[in-house]
């Protein structure tokens, strides 16, 4: 008997949330919405053999439906053993592939999804290849992100990706995709969300530069475990100036950079609520090191992008 358990966003309240039902109504799979409705009626419990009579689907339907709902990020668990896993996995990684014909009429059809595809160009500088207009398809018609949350997702890892590597450098619509993927896992699926993202996304780097600085880091790209570390401290919410004492105490008593090291001070200092300049001087005793001068955040864009940026999203919209 195949029995799981599936966790929904929705659960507690048994509803269906608006995002949830843009995706399923974007993705048009009757199959997949049945199996939601079940799996939220039974509150996450999953029977194979219960849905099967419930929703008069066969079994392979069913599992079917389950890999669309994971695809769209609107369940997540019910893995099965090594034994019990079967040749078709539950979760598809690759988006569909469409025809030229089948996206040629999407865009005649759908004019957000048409604005997208320009609008996707102009932030690429480059005319989008077959297979930039299948991934963008998918996102839009599969994954169920609205455009506007397309379009942010793009600018924002375009801006990203040209302040690493160079003005002229772009990403791939591949690893856009890949976190497209999390997004919608992460339910961040309208623009107020996405915005807010990006604010937060945008103030870390801001202040990595910061700790770069105060640091004294001169290599341009940081490894995946010094990201790993400073966001770390980010996440325990020292301030800039708690930063710099600790790695002074750091190169003082270990004799040069240690990352293990100074993570065990902040961590020490986190566990005893000591997240400002003026907590850790007056319990640890140490003289604050050289001042830096602090980074301003600018993020906010000219008049003018924010006027295009708000006609797009309107044409978008459909306003």
């Amino acid at each position: 008997m195949d029995e799981r358990r599936f966790y929904l966003p929705d659960q507690q309240n048994y509803f269906i949330s608006s995002g949830a039902m843009e995706k399923l109504l974007r993705r048009a799979d009757g199959s997949a919405t049945l199996c939601y409705l079940y799996i939220l009626q039974q509150k996450g419990n999953f029977n194979l053999q219960g849905a099967m009579e419930a929703l008069r689907l066969s079994e392979q339907e069913v599992y079917d439906a389950v890999g669309v709902l994971k695809t769209l990020g609107l369940v997540s668990g019910g893995e099965i053993g090594a034994s019990e896993k079967r040749s078709e996995p539950l979760e598809r990684q690759e988006l569909p592939q469409y025809t030229a014909v089948e996206i040629e009429r999407e865009m005649q059809a759908d004019k957000a999804f048409a604005a997208l595809v320009k609008e996707m160009s102009c932030i690429l500088c480059k005319i989008p290849t077959a297979p930039d207009l299948n991934i963008l398809m998918g996102l839009y018609r599969d994954l169920g992100l609205p455009p506007e949350v397309i379009y942010q997702l793009i600018s924002h890892l375009t801006k990203e990706h040209r302040a690493k590597y160079g003005a002229g450098k772009t990403p791939t619509l591949r690893g856009i995709e890949k976190i497209a993927h999390i997004w919608a896992r992460e339910g961040i699926n309208t623009l107020d969300l996405a915005m807010a993202h990006i604010e937060r996304r945008e103030k870390q780097q801001s202040a990595m530069g910061r700790m770069k600085k105060v640091m004294d880091i001169k290599q341009d790209k940081l490894t995946q475990t010094q990201e790993k570390y400073m966001y770390a401290w980010l996440e325990m919410g020292f301030d800039i100036e708690v930063i710099a004492l600790a790695y002074d105490k750091t190169v003082v008593q270990a004799g040069r950079m240690n990352w293990n090291y100074m993570h065990a001070i902040l961590k020490d200092w986190h566990e005893k609520g000591l997240h400002t300049e003026e907590k850790v001087t007056k319990t640890d005793g140490r003289k604050p090191p050289k001042k830096h001068a602090k980074a301003e955040l600018s993020n906010a864009p000219d008049r003018d992008e924010i006027a295009r940026k708000r006609k797009l999203l309107e044409q978008m919209n459909g306003q």
